[in-house]
């Protein structure tokens, strides 16, 4: 690797992990609220969510702990908070539900031979 390569590289890294934000001990949350509501008392849901978290974070709260807010078709967002923080959430009126975003995986089962290639019956 010559030296123009190594400080590139260097540099990209040290830039990349300086800008992931550090959220000491949280996982992000999915908070599910239901249907659309008609806020009257903020002027858009986003500042609807961000009250919620600031409402449970207190002084640690900063806008960069919304990760998603979710307002087409149902009211939700996706927040960086400590397991405290979902349990105060959780029991507020206006949340269903709060519960750990976590990685998903599809289970796939054989199905006549679509992933192991095409298997044609000769008539």
């Amino acid at each position: 690797m010559n030296e123009f390569s190594m400080v590139l590289y260097l540099f990209m890294f040290f830039t990349v992990t300086s800008a992931q934000p550090s959220h000491d001990g949280r996982k992000v949350y999915i908070v599910y609220m239901g249907a659309l509501p008609s806020i009257n008392d903020y002027v858009t849901i986003e500042d609807y969510h961000f009250s919620l978290v600031r409402s449970v974070t207190g002084k640690s709260y900063t806008p960069s702990l919304i990760v998603s807010n979710y307002g087409r078709s149902f009211d939700g967002f996706a927040a960086w908070l400590t397991e405290e923080e979902s349990k105060k959430l959780s029991v507020m009126p206006d949340v269903f539900s709060v519960f750990p975003d976590g990685m998903l995986h599809l289970d796939v089962i054989n199905n006549g031979g679509i992933h192991s290639g095409l298997r044609t019956r000769h008539l």
